[in-house]
């Protein structure tokens, strides 16, 4: 279904009005017929026990689906705007009567217009009978009963047009059955949050050995002295090591 460019009512002879018109009474007419075809077949089979019986239950059917084909036209009116515009409609009971009248005021002025060509067709058939003239009437019958089935359904097109125009005037019509349809882009992924990680405590530095520590013992089991690099070294109880050349001492801690 194409979306108009502006919301605004079909033109009385158009296809859009056609197409609007089906598009309802259609709809309408294929739900509220099993209910009539059930009323009328359950009437019938009971009428034969009791005609009253049959008679109440078959007028109770009718009247609930004429009930319900009242509900229908509002419901689809506001379906066929929204696939049309983009904007269902409001108020069911307006939206109901703005067809309703509107409909059979075009409807009784149509057959006001057929009324004499429907009276001299009917005439000629019952004047001549089974003959070609009489054929001809017959023919002409059953084209005016179809134009007038055609008027109707433009009236109702029309008419829903016009009730649809006057709720959504100032809004721009939209397509939904194409934004529907688009392809959905997958939704972006949240952003990995990032944690700033505490810094690591570094270990105090050390402080500097007093004196560099003395080379490994050689050997003969002495210690090279740091100072004059020999090996004359000794180790006493009490000073431990001592070199007896330079006079170099082991510090103590």
């Amino acid at each position: 279904m194409i979306t108009p460019a502006v919301i605004e009512p079909f033109g009385f002879f158009t296809w859009d009005s056609l197409r609007a018109g089906w598009y309802l009474s259609w709809r309408v007419f294929v739900r509220v017929l099993p209910v009539f075809a059930a009323s009328a077949v359950v009437g019938v089979a009971l009428m034969k026990a009791s005609p009253a019986v049959g008679g109440l239950l078959m007028s109770m059917g009718l009247c609930a689906g004429a009930i319900w084909s009242l509900m229908l036209v509002p419901k689809i009116t506001s379906q066929w705007a929204r696939a049309l515009y983009g904007y269902p409609l409001e108020n069911g009971l307006q939206v109901w009567w703005g067809i309703t009248w509107r409909s059979l005021v075009v409807s009784l002025v149509a057959a006001v217009i057929m009324a004499v060509p429907n009276v001299l067709a009917l005439s000629v058939k019952t004047a001549y009978g089974e003959t070609v003239l009489g054929g001809i009437a017959s023919l002409a019958l059953s084209l005016l009963t179809l134009a007038n089935l055609a008027v109707s359904i433009l009236a109702t097109g029309w008419a829903m047009s016009r009730v649809t125009a006057t709720q959504l005037s100032g809004f721009d019509p939209i397509a939904p059955t194409l934004a529907e349809s688009m392809p959905v882009a997958p939704p972006e992924p949240d952003p990995v949050p990032v944690v700033e990680r505490a810094p690591v405590p570094r270990p105090a530095p050390r402080a500097a050995a007093v004196a560099t520590a003395p080379p490994p013992a050689s050997a003969a089991g002495k210690r090279q002295c740091p100072k004059c690099s020999l090996y004359e070294t000794e180790r006493g109880s009490v000073i431990g090591w001592y070199c007896k050349i330079c006079g170099w001492r082991e510090s103590r801690r």
